[in-house]
């Protein structure tokens, strides 16, 4: 199972308790891992949030889920893409592919339980893959553009 809901950023709290309590027939306590990342405790339901701006989405599914959602700014993203290994830089052309890629980063950071301050360095995106210290992941991405933003899921495989 993988469901995608789509929200306002506010009450995005409120949302998720609707959307378990609908899944779930109760309404979960949410607890946090020490890297911040919820769950919910002796359940198989995973799930991932994201806001930015007004819009917010949350993910579920029955397997590691990470989710991220960013929205067109029309700014430059130059001085961190320089950062990014050569292969992902060349793939950059634009917003619209800086995003891309930072989304799916941001997802299977969030998919994984780690932090963006101790894994972004060591995570890339490329060839509609992701690296995590060099070696590819076996995970699913989607990806999404809306006429917002980009909306990147990564599940665990």
């Amino acid at each position: 199972m993988n469901k995608l809901f789509f929200t306002k950023a506010e009450g995005i709290y409120d949302r998720l308790d609707k959307i378990l309590r609908n899944l779930l027939g109760y309404s979960p306590e949410i607890l946090r891992t020490e890297n911040g990342k919820p769950y919910i405790g002796n359940n198989p339901l995973y799930f991932s949030l994201s806001h930015s701006g007004k819009y917010g989405i949350i993910a579920v599914c029955d397997r590691p889920v990470g989710a991220d959602l960013e929205i067109f700014k029309d700014k430059s993203h130059n001085l961190l893409v320089t950062r990014f290994p050569s292969e992902e830089q060349a793939e950059i052309t634009d917003e619209r592919q800086f995003l891309l890629h930072w989304t799916a980063r941001e997802a299977f950071i969030k998919m994984k339980g780690g932090t963006l301050a101790k894994d972004l360095k060591s995570t890339s995106y490329s060839g509609g893959k992701i690296y995590f210290e060099g070696a590819e992941q076996n995970c699913d991405i989607q990806q999404h553009f809306t006429e917002y933003g980009v909306i990147t899921v990564c599940i665990e495989e």
